[in-house]
C-alpha cells in the first residue's frame, strides 16, 4: 500500500476524529519517517478495535493491518508483537492469534495471551494412512526437517556436500552409497567464495561425466561477508529475522527446492551459540520453513575443541544436536592414509544411526572405498553386476540404442533392469555398478550434437 501524503501520523491526530478501520489503515500508510513503529503500534490497536466493532472478520483485519505495516518497512517481528498486543486488547485469545501468526513463544510475557490448544487421540487416526517419512538421502538426510553436518575445517565437508548438491540437481539417484531424491538444490555459501565452489563443481562433474554448464537446477548464492546473518539477537535475547532469512524463505517458496545447504552455522547465526533458548528458537525458525515447503535443510558446522577431541562432532550447546533430527559427521584424514575419511551418521531420529561409510580421495573427488570395506563375497557379487552392466552396455551400443547416465528416458540402470538378460538384478544395483564403473574409469559420458543442445550417453572408456 502506498503512503498517503495528506495524512501524517505525527501524534496530532486523535483516533476519535477519524473513526473506522479504513481510516486506521490510511494513517498507518501515511506514517511520517522515523515514526512508523509508534504509529503502527497505536493504530493497529485502534484499527482492530474498530474492525471488531464493525463485524469485520478478525483474521482478515489482522492480515490487512500486517500488510500495511509491511508496506511502511516494519520488520516481521515488530509487526507481530504490535498485532499480538492489539489482539490482546481486543480480547483475542492466544489460540486465535496463533492460528494467524504461528507460535508466539518468543514474545515478552506481557504480550502473550492465554494459551489454547486442542488435543489429539488415537481415535482420530483410525481409517487413515500414516504419513511416511521422506528422505532426501535415504536414512541420512530427512525431507521436511533439519540435518547437521559437522567436521573439522579442511576435512572435506564442503567437497562432499557439493557432491550431494550436484547429484540432486543432475538426478544421479546415488550419493556415496545411498539413494537420493532429485530436484532443485540451493547452496547458501557464506564462507567459501564463488571461485572455490566453481572448482569443486567442475571437478565433481568431470568425475561423473556431467556437463557442469548444463545444471539448471543447481543454484548458488554468495552473500556479502558482512551480510550473512539469518537472525540477530536483540539486547533482551530475543531473535529477530535478518533480511537474508526473508529472502531465503521467499526463494524456497518460489522455486520449491528439494535440498537447501547452509554453510555455515557460525556465519549465519548472530546469537549466543551456547544459549539454549536462542539455539532452539533459531532452529525452530528453519524447521518451520523446512516443513512448510517439504525441503531438506542441511546446516554445516564446525565442532568444538571437545567435539574434535572425542570424535562426537558436537559444538557449543548440546541443543544444536538435540534440536535437529539427523546429524552427519566427517572424520579427519586417517593418520595412516591421508586420502581416507569416514562419513558417519551420528544421529537419525527417523532411521538407524551409526552407519559408517569409508571414503577415499579418487583424484577428482571423494568416492566410497568399497573394496576395502566389502567382504570377499560382496566384492564378488558387485563384480558380477559390474560385468553384467558392461555386457548390456555393449549390447545396447551394438543395437544403436544408447543409454544415459541421468534419470529420465534412456536411464541406464532402469533400461538394464528391464532387459531379459538382467536376471532379476534391480535398477538400484545397476545404479551402484554404474557409480563404481565411473569411479574406476571403466565407462565415460560422451556428448553429441551442438553445444547448446548436446545429448549425453554412456560408452566404455577408450
Amino acid at each position: 500500500m502506498s503512503k498517503i501524503e495528506s495524512i501524517t501520523a505525527d501524534a496530532s491526530i486523535d483516533p476519535r476524529e477519524l473513526p473506522g478501520f479504513e481510516s486506521a489503515l490510511r494513517i498507518i500508510a501515511g506514517a511520517a519517517t522515523g515514526k512508523e513503529e509508534k504509529v503502527f503500534a497505536e493504530w493497529a490497536r485502534e484499527g482492530l478495535r474498530h474492525a471488531i466493532a464493525a463485524g469485520i472478520e478478525k483474521a482478515v483485519a489482522i492480515d490487512r493491518l500486517d500488510n500495511a505495516g509491511k508496506a511502511i518497512g516494519l520488520s516481521a517481528d515488530l509487526r507481530l508483537q504490535a498485532l499480538a498486543e492489539a489482539a490482546i486488547s481486543a480480547e483475542q485469545t492466544r489460540g486465535a492469534v496463533n492460528a494467524i501468526f504461528g507460535d508466539l513463544e518468543t514474545l515478552p510475557t506481557s504480550a502473550a495471551p492465554v494459551l489454547s490448544l486442542s488435543t489429539v487421540t488415537p481415535v482420530a487416526w483410525k481409517g487413515t494412512e500414516p504419513t511416511k517419512q521422506g528422505w532426501l538421502a535415504h536414512a541420512r538426510i530427512p525431507i521436511g526437517d533439519l540435518t547437521l553436518f559437522s567436521g573439522n575445517g579442511g576435512a572435506g565437508k564442503t567437497e562432499i556436500i557439493t557432491q550431494l548438491l550436484i547429484y540432486v540437481a543432475a538426478a544421479l539417484v546415488d550419493w556415496l552409497g545411498c539413494t537420493i531424491e532429485s530436484g532443485v538444490a540451493l547452496f547458501l555459501s557464506c564462507e567459501e567464495p564463488e571461485h572455490n565452489i566453481r572448482d569443486r563443481v567442475e571437478r565433481i562433474c568431470e568425475h561423473r561425466g556431467i556437463d557442469p554448464y548444463n545444471l539448471p537446477d543447481l543454484h548458488m548464492v554468495f552473500p556479502d561477508l558482512e551480510a550473512t546473518w539469518l537472525v540477530h539477537a536483540g539486547k533482551d535475547g530475543r531473535l529477530m529475522r535478518a533480511p537474508l532469512l526473508d529472502w531465503l524463505e521467499a526463494w524456497i517458496a518460489q522455486h520449491k527446492p528439494r535440498l537447501v545447504v547452509i554453510d555455515s552455522i557460525a556465519a549465519v547465526f548472530d546469537g549466543e551459540a551456547v544459549a539454549r533458548r536462542q539455539v532452539r528458537a533459531f532452529l525452530a525458525m528453519l524447521r518451520k520453513i523446512a516443513r512448510a515447503h517439504d525441503v531438506a535443510v542441511v546446516l554445516l558446522d564446525h565442532p568444538s575443541v571437545r567435539g574434535m577431541a572425542d570424535g562426537s562432532g558436537t559444538s557449543n550447546s548440546v541443543d544444536w544436536r538435540n534440536s535437529v533430527r539427523s546429524m552427519l559427521h566427517l572424520s579427519d584424514p586417517d593418520k595412516d592414509d591421508q586420502d581416507v575419511r569416514v562419513l558417519e551418521t551420528k544421529k537419525s531420529n527417523y532411521g538407524r544411526s551409526g552407519e559408517k561409510v569409508t571414503l577415499r580421495w579418487g583424484g577428482l573427488t571423494f568416492v566410497p572405498d568399497n573394496l576395502g570395506a566389502a567382504s570377499p563375497y560382496r566384492a564378488v557379487a558387485e563384480q558380477n553386476v559390474d560385468d553384467l552392466f558392461l555386457r548390456l552396455l555393449d549390447k545396447r551400443h551394438a543395437q544403436g540404442r544408447p543409454v544415459r547416465p541421468s534419470t529420465g528416458r534412456g536411464y541406464a540402470p532402469a533400461e538394464f533392469a528391464n532387459d531379459p538378460e538382467a536376471a532379476g538384478v534391480a535398477a538400484s544395483a545397476f545404479a551402484a555398478a554404474m557409480e563404481r564403473l565411473f569411479t574406476g574409469n571403466k565407462i565415460v559420458t560422451v556428448f553429441t550434437g551442438p553445444k547448446s543442445r548436446a545429448v549425453s550417453h554412456i560408452e566404455r572408456a577408450p
